[in-house]
């Protein structure tokens, strides 16, 4: 993330940047830090007593004069009544008991300080709120989710901390005066939903099908840092476990006939019916299935269950036809998956639009296309919708996050006839339980646990994360390094015939040659990720440019401009075909190109992931599986370099003829 949000002061002293993935150790900070002159975040506590018992709370634990030195902080500042009223609800006689307490000081204080800097993030104003999450963990590793009040006045932290005090900048960060102290959740997902009562329905089920202890797991302990060869891409700190819990209340179980466990039950019956008369322990039994459905082994908060938003965006800014074609209205969405507890399932996850804002809330398995004009407005269809009580959702627990639906979630396998991308990153959960999805990183042997290879010296994994125009699929792709085959286990993928394709970005000088293998077979022949598609015959890559002003002498903007009456084919769709025939493809046009970002690299061009030579898709080979379920990816490096890892994707077999470009 790159924000320039506040000018800061030239400093003799730089504090190293440190990557937390869960609590700073305030033993560590100390006072050594280097201050310097301007109102600092602990120069403004010192000139408002009424903020003197938080003042007082972070010199206890060695966290004072963090405050007073560089760095990009944001802070959630409540005042003395609000300390006091929280000292008397977590059962402390006094101020001065509480103090007593290091664990629970700590806990208190870093609740409410995000360290932009240690993160490559800066400060968050509440220009960059959203409903949902902070995109930066705070000091303890948790999450703060924003929410608005009813009246929309102010906003909410937590559901519970309004914000009565906004965006008051510091030298090192910025401050947001709370009218209660920030609390978090230390319970495990299953503590918290068998206490709270509006999920009594779903705690019978979970007790019943012994699901309840699927969602214990917090940390492998077993797991040890080591030290990473690339400074910018740190090991994770930890390797923590995560789940999300998508359930509907009471309120709307009862709605549709589901009083009890038996109600549950038969419910489940009816939409399983496979697994009618099992028991209910059994993973293929209807309850068990039904309940499954509703657990997914990664931690996402609202704002990540559908992270295609923001990521995939169309600079095709002169061709109007374009954006004037069905669906194409310059901010196209597409789809995200995820994959529940339940065996050989997958949820499919879109955002509508509402109104006239874009959505914030996703939309579970719903067949509409979030873009068709039919479905521009939902209110009137709010009734069939599946999506998340956004005002009783984001329930943060120490090992995952609680979402209320509005409507009855189950598997439906009548909604996934369409094109099937897949970011890779989608299958690796420990990328979203350790916080990895926002940062680059070196991914260490033996962490994602659905990607195996034999373990030398000469391998290595490293996620990279990309902002504003990039070259990758949603932001982010691999670069996976060393000779030999490296497995992933993907999906499940739903049952069909589908025609498979692998993107990849073009590495010149650090990827090499690799033969691709599903389930075992080979697909194709070896591929070299060292050329460019317009410089391969064999791939067979063409676009003409057109100049905006007509002449030759003047800068390339963009390609296949409609009216222009020098070319037959505007939008290269005779090229597609001929690419197509020769096992090749573009790369969507959902999301920009880097090398074709206007304004940000030389030439300056106007043009989609579609007009990138260096951005391909390789169709693999044609499959027909009966059933849904998972399946072995192979990368087999037959090089002493690298290659790349982004996205694959399945496309129906009777749609390819009247496939789009996105």
């Amino acid at each position: 993330m790159k924000r320039n949000l506040l000018s800061l002061m030239v400093v003799v002293f730089c504090l190293g940047a440190m990557m937390l993935s869960g609590c700073q150790d305030s033993d560590n900070i100390g006072g050594n830090y280097k201050t310097f002159d301007g109102e600092t975040i602990k120069d403004y506590m010192d000139n408002h007593p009424e903020f003197s018992e938080f003042e007082q709370a972070l010199d206890q634990v060695h966290a004072l004069s963090l405050l007073s030195s560089y760095g990009k902080y944001t802070c959630f500042l409540p005042d003395n009544d609000a300390v006091n009223d929280y000292i008397k609800r977590n059962g402390f006689d006094s101020f001065e008991a509480f103090l007593d307490s290091t664990e629970a000081v700590k806990n208190m204080v870093y609740y409410h300080l995000i360290d932009g800097e240690s993160h490559g993030a800066d400060v968050y104003t509440t220009a960059y709120f959203k409903i949902g999450n902070i995109e930066t963990k705070n000091m303890l590793g948790r999450y703060l989710y924003t929410t608005v009040t009813p009246d929309g006045a102010s906003w909410l932290i937590n559901n519970n901390s309004k914000i009565i005090g906004t965006n008051n900048m510091m030298v090192n960060g910025v401050i947001h005066l709370v009218d209660r102290v920030v609390e978090g959740n230390n319970e495990l997902v299953s503590d918290y939903i068998m206490k709270d009562p509006q999920f009594s329905i779903y705690t019978q089920a979970l007790k019943a099908t012994g699901l309840i202890d699927s969602l214990s797991l917090v940390e492998d302990e077993s797991y040890v840092q080591v030290a990473s060869t690339e400074p910018s891409a740190p090991t994770p700190a930890k390797r923590l476990y995560g789940y999300t819990a998508l359930l509907e209340p009471n309120t709307v179980l009862q709605k549709n006939g589901i009083n009890t466990l038996a109600d549950m039950r038969k419910y489940a019956e009816e939409k399983y019916p496979d697994g009618k008369g099992l028991p209910d322990t059994d993973r293929q039994s209807s309850l068990n299935m039904f309940v499954a459905y509703h657990l997914i082994p990664y931690k996402l908060t609202s704002s990540q269950l559908c992270p295609t938003r923001g990521l995939t965006v169309t600079r095709t800014f002169y061709d109007i036809a374009w954006q004037t074609e069905t669906f194409r209205d310059g901010k196209y969405s597409l789809d995200s998956y995820l994959f529940p507890m339940a065996p050989n399932t997958l949820m499919n996850v879109q955002e509508f639009v509402w109104r006239d804002q874009d959505a914030q809330t996703p939309i579970f398995n719903d067949p509409r296309n979030p873009y068709d004009p039919r479905y521009n407005n939902l209110v009137s269809e709010a009734d069939d919708v599946v999506t998340i009580n956004i005002g009783n959702s984001n329930i943060d627990c120490l090992n995952g996050i609680v979402h209320s639906l509005t409507n009855m979630l189950y598997f439906r396998d009548d909604i996934y006839h369409k094109r099937i991308r897949m970011d890779f990153t989608l299958f690796f959960p420990e990328m979203w339980n350790n916080d990895i999805r926002s940062h680059a990183a070196t991914i260490p042997y033996g962490y994602l646990s659905n990607l195996k290879y034999e373990n030398t010296d000469d391998k290595w994994v490293r996620y990279w994360l990309e902002y504003g125009g990039h070259s990758y699929y949603l932001g982010d792709n691999y670069k996976v390094w060393g000779r030999g085959n490296f497995d992933i286990t993907i999906g499940p993928i739903p049952s069909g015939s589908y025609e498979v394709r692998i993107g990849y970005h073009v590495g010149v000088y650090d990827c090499g040659v690799v033969q691709y293998y599903l389930d075992g077979e080979p697909c194709g022949i070896p591929l070299d990720q060292t050329i460019s598609a317009a410089k391969s015959t064999e791939i067979g890559w063409n676009q003409t440019w057109f100049y905006l002003y007509g002449g030759v002498e003047q800068t390339p903007i963009f390609a296949w401009l409609s009216g222009r009456e020098t070319a037959d084919d505007y939008y290269g769709y005779d090229n597609d075909k001929a690419m197509h025939n020769l096992g090749y493809m573009k790369a969507p046009d959902c999301y920009t190109a880097r090398e074709l970002a206007n304004g940000n690299f030389e030439p300056i061009h106007a043009g989609t992931a579609r007009n990138d030579a260096y951005s391909v898709r390789r169709v693999l080979k044609m499959v027909t599986w009966d059933k849904t379920d998972k399946h072995t990816f192979t990368i087999s490096n037959l090089m002493d370099k690298g290659f790349d890892l982004d996205y694959i994707e399945f496309m129906p077999k009777d749609m390819i003829e009247n496939e789009d470009t996105h």
